[in-house]
């Protein structure tokens, strides 16, 4: 039986297992070990599709970006993401008369796809964020994406791998903000800033109290805030 699950294992098949491992166990109990457990086959049954454990944290990274990238291109196929087109209240309307580029409508869109795919996976968050995407099967979809974009008239400028990876980046370290426990352990109760901002001096108190003061009074959105800082990378880019 064991040889039968050997014959039959596929890259797919690993990176699909090891994503759910990483989901329901988190990150740091992926092994080589581990996942031949949970396939029921040897670690020696791996090496032919990954050398080792570095390999391996690449494809998962892979297979993040894929499904990114298939919703992405799921919203481009079914029209939904002309939705993007449409700022959210904390976006800037565009300027009277000029409505928003092909590019920042379809980057706002990819953002969302990628926060979403990422929250549905928190495990695989830190990996995305200290795994640039670089590898060949990575740039692969990367250009499968621009492919399709090109087929319904969209041509990407030179600066598009740029704005991919500032979004990428400023999108994950976001998320990884909002889902990632904090080094060392979640402390048992949440921060008191009201009581960390009386301790301050009146001085510190007064300059400081108008930048946190949604904080302080329980109104900060994250979400909000996120949309904004979107808007204004993809505004300087466009």
């Amino acid at each position: 039986m064991p040889q039968s699950k050997q014959r039959a294992l596929s890259r797919d098949i690993i990176l699909s297992t090891a994503l759910d491992l990483v989901d329901e166990e988190g990150l740091s109990a992926l092994s080589l070990r581990s996942l031949g457990k949970r396939l029921g086959v040897s670690q020696a049954a791996f090496y032919r599709h990954f050398p080792d454990k570095a390999a391996l944290l690449e494809g998962i990274s892979e297979q993040v970006w894929r499904l990114t990238f298939e919703a992405f291109l799921g919203r481009v196929d079914t029209g939904a993401v002309d939705a993007e087109s449409t700022p959210t209240p904390e976006a800037p309307e565009p300027t009277e008369g000029t409505p928003a580029s092909p590019l920042l409508i379809y980057m706002r869109a990819y953002a969302h796809c990628l926060a979403s795919t990422l929250r549905s996976h928190p495990g695989a968050v830190m990996l995305l964020l200290t795994h640039p995407m670089s590898t060949p099967e990575q740039l692969s979809l990367l250009a499968r994406v621009f492919v399709t974009l090109a087929r319904r008239g969209f041509t990407p400028n030179a600066d598009m791998l740029g704005l991919v990876n500032a979004v990428s980046i400023y999108t994950t370290a976001f998320v990884a903000a909002e889902v990632v426990p904090p080094v060392g352990g979640s402390p048992e109760q949440p921060a008191d800033l009201s009581a960390a901002s009386a301790a301050l001096n009146p001085e510190d108190t007064q300059a400081l109290r108008p930048l946190i003061e949604d904080l302080l009074d329980g109104r900060y959105d994250f979400n909000a805030q996120f949309e904004r800082g979107l808007e204004a990378i993809l505004r300087g880019w466009s």
